[in-house]
């Protein structure tokens, strides 16, 4: 933050507002997004620099750093066996264990980002120098692959400019798939290579990850097809719907003018942000396996099963509570936090529309990105509990998960057992 209120950080040569540095600072650490500044036209060389280099600890230094901790956190391996991972269906792991995941994770994230890199460059040097290029290769690449949705582009655009670059689409879609799936699930893959020899814990990721990108892909071009996608080439609109889909989940890139869309697919959107990546991985949000959990218990339930079953394997009922536990909390943590955002801009006089506000709120505490276009317009004390919900989202599904994994202890006695009327 200090580093972005200096004059040479800002094209201008004057110094940023504290809150926007602040903003901005928090938005790349937790790589959210959300921007009250534009990236392009508001920040020289330097401050660009800082925010990428925030945007690389907050991505990589989340996934490593996460195991190491946990790791080192009881202070021994004696205790590790039983604290090391929050997720139930990854192995336990020692201290030497966990640096060396650490090293391997770091290795696939520079050899994607590299790649990445290398790729957009000589796509955008089509229109740009080599040097210009160079520079908005590396940006975009660590920023699609911990899915942080900071771009260059200018005017608070993103990358609606390529609508229709197809190679530059699938290069995004790529990047941010990689790093919104986690190492953990690449590594299950490129080990075992056979579906049956897969953990649990990566046929459900990809399992849920193929339905969701299905599901809103199909959805955004139903209901943008001649709404915000409507002035696009027909071709385009499909290219268009997948990007939103993969990209509207989790990164907040978008090609398409999303202060545009219909409320109906905002609302939808806020569905998809709420639920993010994969546990482990540089996205954001509940995350994936623990709503597929969620839906696995209930479907079971209704399906008349004692306990949730899927590829052949029970789940714990202590994980299904756990996740439903989270759920609930993110839910209340939310509606707290949009409640409090509203209130905020309603002293203010600016008064939004709710589903704006909501939105805004959810995009912020799942680390997501995307906007409405109201970030820039919000007031000072708006703008703070934005900060506030973007380090809760970051942070939060992690140490809560790991709060009431921590808390779990086996009873000694148990009471008689009840009935309760719902429904």
């Amino acid at each position: 933050m200090a580093l972005l209120m200096l004059p040479w950080a800002s094209r201008s040569g004057e110094s940023t507002s504290l809150p926007n540095a602040l903003f901005t600072s928090m938005s790349a650490l937790a790589v959210t997004g959300l921007v009250t500044v534009d990236t392009a036209t508001h920040w020289s060389w330097f401050g660009q620099v800082v925010i990428l280099v925030l945007i690389q600890i907050g991505g990589l230094g989340f996934m490593v750093g996460a195991s190491i901790v946990l790791s080192t956190l009881r202070g021994g391996v004696s205790s590790l066996r039983h604290q090391m991972m929050i997720s139930d269906n990854l192995p336990t792991l020692s201290l030497s264990d966990s640096v060396d995941m650490a090293g391997r994770i770091a290795r696939f994230t520079l050899i994607i980002e590299a790649t990445g890199a290398l790729l957009l460059t000589l796509l955008f040097m089509r229109d740009r120098d080599p040097l210009d290029a160079l520079w908005h290769g590396i940006f975009h690449s660590v920023s699609a692959f911990c899915n942080a949705g900071f771009d260059l582009q200018g005017g608070f655009q993103s990358l609606t400019a390529f609508e229709g670059a197809v190679a530059l689409n699938f290069v995004f879609i790529v990047l941010i798939q990689a790093g919104a799936l986690s190492y953990l699930a690449f590594h299950d893959v490129s080990e075992n290579r056979r579906w049956r020899a897969f953990s649990v814990n990566t046929r459900i990721v990809l399992t849920f990850n193929l339905i969701l990108t299905g599901l809103g892909m199909t959805f955004f071009l139903a209901a943008e097809w001649n709404g915000a996608m409507s002035h696009s080439p027909e071709w385009t609109r499909p290219l268009q719907a997948l990007f939103e889909s993969v990209s509207g989940r989790t990164a907040g890139f978008t090609t398409t003018d999303f202060s545009a869309v219909s409320t109906v697919t905002t609302f939808s959107w806020i569905g998809l942000m709420f639920i993010g990546g994969a546990s482990g991985s540089t996205a954001g949000g509940i995350k994936m396996t623990t709503v597929a959990v969620v839906l696995i218990a209930v479907l079971s339930e209704i399906r008349g099963r004692e306990e949730p079953e899927i590829f052949n394997r029970r789940i714990p009922l202590a994980l299904v509570t756990r996740a439903t536990a989270l759920v609930m909390l993110f839910i209340v943590i939310n509606f707290a936090l949009t409640l409090a955002l509203a209130s905020t801009e309603h002293l203010y006089g600016i008064d939004p529309p709710f589903v704006a506000i909501l939105f805004e709120s959810v995009s912020a505490q799942a680390t997501n990105g995307l906007s409405t276009g109201l970030t820039p317009d919000l007031s000072t004390p708006g703008k703070f509990l934005l900060v506030a919900t973007m380090f809760i989202g970051r942070l939060g599904p992690l140490t809560l998960g790991y709060a009431l994994a921590q808390r779990r202890r086996r009873s000694r006695f148990r009471y008689p057992e009840t009935t309760v009327h719902i429904g």
